[in-house]
């Protein structure tokens, strides 16, 4: 599907991004892969760059330094020849509950999740823009930028902020030839997202039981939608957040018990 076409991922180091990168890899696109790390610390990028040798290459960048996302840019549009699909996934999770919440919790939750996106895309755009050339910009979203959690005040913010990114860099980059769209998964498995689940059985049940597909996603659940929105398929879709969630989105108050009353109401009915 995306042969031709090349590609960075932000945050592909595990998780989400690295299912992207290797996804897009596996379906022909030519791939940068990046994170703060260097890349002998990345064991799961090595499987990467070693499974796809022609497709593949890591560059080192810690893009909360200021410059680093125009240098890393650079790096990648002179590898490739060019940038055509960016895929802004680097983010994070970290903070205290909200009474205890400072500047500096802030800043780097939106420094990391929203200002690290918009330098990266400016610094696309701008070369795209000189050379004549439009492209895609993909985001890593949440459901939690439309639904709220506890104790998750900063991150859905920061999430919330995405997904108008998203919708406004539809409208603002559409005459430079641009389309944007963004994938919000629920919960996945990942590091980031464990919270202790995979050592608890009992508490991952009450998790996977409010989810209507009654189980957890994988990374490579949410990494095909990447492929496809990459893709020439999805060239007249732009500004969209699509949920990813196994139906959370779609069900109201999961946890409420359903009563004996109701149940026989519902078979009469």
């Amino acid at each position: 599907m995306l042969r031709g076409k090349r590609a960075l991922v932000t945050g592909s180091s595990r998780g989400i991004g690295l299912a992207v990168a290797r996804a897009l890899a596996g379906n022909g696109a030519e791939v940068v892969l990046t994170a703060e790390q260097p890349v002998e610390e990345c064991l799961d990028v090595a499987d990467v760059l070693a499974e796809y040798p022609d497709h593949a290459r890591y560059l080192q960048a810690d893009l909360t330094v200021e410059g680093e996302a125009e240098h890393l840019v650079g790096a990648a549009w002179g590898r490739m020849g060019g940038i055509d699909v960016l895929v802004n996934n680097v983010g994070t999770f970290r903070e205290p509950p909200f009474l205890k919440l400072t500047r500096d919790d802030f800043d780097a939750t939106f420094g990391l999740n929203v200002w690290t996106a918009v330098a990266v895309t400016q610094a696309v755009v701008r070369r795209a823009k000189a050379a004549g050339r439009g492209g895609r910009i993909l985001f890593t979203t949440s459901l939690n930028g439309t639904r709220s959690e506890p104790a998750h005040t900063l991150y859905d913010a920061s999430k919330g902020a995405v997904n108008a990114l998203t919708r406004q860099l539809a409208v603002e980059l559409a005459p430079l030839g641009f389309t944007t769209a963004a994938v919000a998964p629920g919960l996945v498995e990942t590091p980031l997202t464990d919270f202790g689940l995979a050592s608890s059985p009992w508490e991952r049940q009450q998790v996977i039981d409010q989810i209507p597909i009654r189980r957890i996603a994988t990374v490579e659940d949410v990494a095909d939608w990447f492929v496809f929105l990459a893709s020439d398929a999805a060239c007249y879709a732009t500004g969209i957040v699509i949920p990813v969630d196994g139906g959370l989105d779609a069900q109201q108050m999961s946890a409420r018990p359903v009563t004996d009353a109701e149940r026989g109401l519902a078979a009469v009915g």
